[in-house]
């Protein structure tokens, strides 16, 4: 059987699994004075744990349910693995949604270390029972400067377990990102009171440590109307900015773990697509829908990059702006919709992210679903006296039409096929 191989945001189910292991490693498996740990965050919906007894790692190998347990020497089989985390899915408390899989550099910036130091990391779903591998996420590590990343995350979504790839980083150590988490955790041991000596004033005490800031290398737009705009580098342009949809990758099927991540049903046939409206006034859209792919060297300037029809592709579908020619576009209205089948906008749980080369990536989740709806307008891209804003929509339509009113498009439709 093959393995469900996840990218950034994607991600695949985990139905009717009593048990999974995450397990963790990197390469080369040892730098002399490096030491890299893993650890994990039971945290609920708030993105905080319930208390500091649902941080899981070394000093603390197990949850207090028991539910999550930390492994130092994995017993799955493989000499790869570092480290692991064995989670009894159905002992996991109900006010737990997520349970966060991360990596740290102990002292990593006060030694001049980072993950960039690696040729590579990875996070590996398997199944206890066969020691199979079911999913694997594989994170190009080059580069990069962070000393903490949240690797993965075993999730609940509607009263489905999930795992998720997610290669976000962090600045600073276990500390700061525990603390983001909401564990109260201190790094280094009190000060020492002050000696008072004779005839002189006491030493006044130390000032308090710095804690630096945690700098995210993703913005994650949470709630409807939210946006964030990215300034160019003087003397520069955008690139080519790349919207990506990603969504799960398997359907909705029950039985084994084996036999829901890798079985055969027909997945959902999710279209990303966009409305554009140019300076001049000029409009239409762009979708597989119509063979209307646009053009990325002539106006609109905007490209699909392709149609996934069953959301077998881990990198889901692309929507390629020519950021040299944003000066020359108004906005961009990113859509999906569900092409064949019933709306069901849960099952899909799609994960939209605008990449600008140079810039954070910015993250929109379709986590607020209505059913019964079709068409989902994710973001509204603008083009802001030479900033690029991104503001999350995520309103539900029943088609194009309704969506095109509500947006004041202007544009007439017709039935058509991809076909």
């Amino acid at each position: 059987m093959g393995v469900a191989v996840l990218t950034p945001g994607a991600n695949a189910g985990i139905p009717s699994a009593p048990r999974v292991v995450v397990a963790v490693g990197w390469n080369p498996k040892s730098i002399a004075g490096m030491e890299i740990d893993a650890s994990a965050f039971m945290v609920k919906a708030d993105g905080k744990v319930p208390d500091d007894a649902h941080f899981v790692f070394y000093g603390s190998q197990s949850s207090p349910d028991g539910s999550v347990r930390f492994q130092p020497s994995p017993q799955t089989g493989s000499p790869a693995d570092m480290q692991a985390f064995e989670v009894a899915l159905t002992q996991v408390p109900a006010v737990v949604d997520s349970i966060d899989i991360c990596v740290t550099i102990h002292e990593g910036q006060a030694r001049g270390q980072s993950f960039g130091s690696l040729n590579g990391m990875f996070a590996r779903l398997l199944d206890p029972s066969s020691g199979q591998e079911v999913a694997r996420f594989d994170l190009p590590v080059a580069g990069m400067r962070e000393t903490a990343i949240t690797l993965a995350k075993v999730y609940r979504r509607n009263g489905q377990w999930k795992i998720r790839a997610v290669g976000q980083g962090f600045s600073g150590g276990l500390a700061p990102l525990a603390r983001q988490y909401g564990v109260d955790i201190t790094d280094e041991p009190p000060a020492p009171s002050p000696v008072p000596v004779q005839a002189k004033p006491p030493a006044p005490p130390p000032p308090p440590p710095v804690v630096k800031p945690i700098s995210l290398i993703k913005v994650t737009l949470e709630k409807r109307g939210q946006s964030v705009s990215l300034e160019k580098k003087p003397g520069e342009s955008f690139g080519e900015i790349i919207f990506n949809l990603n969504w799960n990758q398997r359907s909705e099927k029950k039985g084994g773990l084996l036999g829901g991540l890798l079985g055969g049903s027909k997945g959902i046939d999710l279209d990303l697509g966009c409305l554009w409206e140019l300076e001049d006034g000029y409009k239409g859209v762009v979708q597989a829908l119509g063979n209307a792919w646009g053009n990325y060297q002539d106006e609109p300037f905007i490209k699909h990059a392709g149609d996934d029809r069953t959301g077998a592709m881990a990198q889901g579908e692309n929507i390629r702006i020519n950021g040299d020619k944003l000066a020359k576009i108004k906005r961009i209205l990113v859509f999906a919709f569900i092409y064949d089948g019933v709306p069901n906008w849960a099952a899909a749980d799609g994960v939209a992210t605008v990449k600008v080369p140079g810039q954070p990536d910015i993250e929109v989740r379709l986590d607020n679903p209505t059913s019964g709806q079709g068409m989902c307008a994710i973001a509204l891209i603008e083009s802001d006296g030479g900033k690029l804003k991104v503001t999350k929509e995520e309103r539900y339509f029943r088609g194009h039409q309704p969506m095109d009113k509500a947006y004041h498009w202007g544009l007439r439709w017709a039935a058509g096929s991809k076909d």
